[in-house]
């Protein structure tokens, strides 16, 4: 059991009032996520440990994404003794990550993504005004303090720098957009379609044509290509992306990707 986990195993047992403690299929890079069983109802419950002003920041965007048609879970911003955690029912499904290593076909990926782009374009519409004096609601800002906590502050310092420039475009391409739409952050239900977007941290004021490029790189990866998703997304909103921005985004975070991974790699094996 790692300590984190054992860490939460004890505050649990004595604060919360859940049980059978674990680390999702899918952990993610912090390790901060755990499923817990209610000791009075016995419903699973997602606690995402973070920061104070992080999880405030995603308990409001949650509801806004969801009063928009968007699923996403219903976050509530929780302090646990010293610590804050978000606190949210657990949502029945698998990941994409988990239906792509399954053995997902090319038909059904296109249509999931058909999905999110559409829900992608619902994002792009909220008012981002009443989190603009939020912490972390500027995506470079939630980039800093995300890959400060992965790696370091230099690092994250770094990115975040990248990240505000290639967020710089016009005022009428600003809005509420998930930068973190990858196969780990969505889940698919039981039916076969998306169930929620998870992973509220990612979700900021940015550039669509940056977010979309972020969503892309994977869609790239996986079916390699990207104007299917551009062409629908186009069709759907009646709006042209840069393209030539997206594709430079989707290459560019997929090269990063790769460094930030073999970076991790790296540092496993110095230890």
């Amino acid at each position: 059991m790692s300590q984190r986990l054992r860490d939460f195993n004890i505050l649990a047992g004595a604060q919360v009032g859940v049980h059978d403690v674990h680390f999702p299929k899918i952990p993610g890079s912090l390790n901060n996520t755990f499923i817990a069983q209610s000791t009075t109802d016995n419903k699973n419950t997602v606690y995402k440990l973070n920061h104070r002003d992080m999880a405030v920041k995603n308990a409001a965007v949650a509801k806004m994404l969801r009063e928009h048609g968007v699923p996403a879970p219903d976050v509530t911003a929780t302090q646990v003794g010293a610590q804050w955690f978000e606190v949210y029912p657990f949502i029945p499904g698998k990941t994409l990550y988990e239906c792509v290593g399954d053995g997902m076909g090319g038909d059904e990926i296109d249509a999931v993504y058909a999905e999110l782009a559409e829900m992608f374009y619902r994002t792009t519409k909220i008012d981002w005004r009443p989190i603009y004096n939020m912490k972390f609601s500027q995506t470079h800002h939630v980039a800093r303090r995300n890959i400060s906590d992965v790696n370091n502050p230099i690092v994250g310092t770094l990115f975040s720098g990248a990240v505000m420039m290639m967020n710089i475009g016009k005022a009428y391409n600003y809005g509420l957009c998930h930068c973190g739409i990858t196969p780990k952050n969505v889940i698919i239900g039981p039916d076969g379609h998306v169930a929620a977007l998870i992973d509220m941290d990612e979700v900021a004021i940015a550039d669509k044509n940056y977010a979309f490029g972020m969503m892309a790189a994977k869609y790239y990866q996986l079916r390699g290509r990207m104007d299917n998703l551009v062409d629908h997304y186009e069709l759907i909103s009646g709006q042209s992306l840069n393209t030539a921005k997206v594709y430079t985004i989707a290459n560019l975070t997929n090269m990063g990707k790769h460094i930030m991974w073999h970076m991790a790699h790296w540092r496993s094996k110095t230890k």
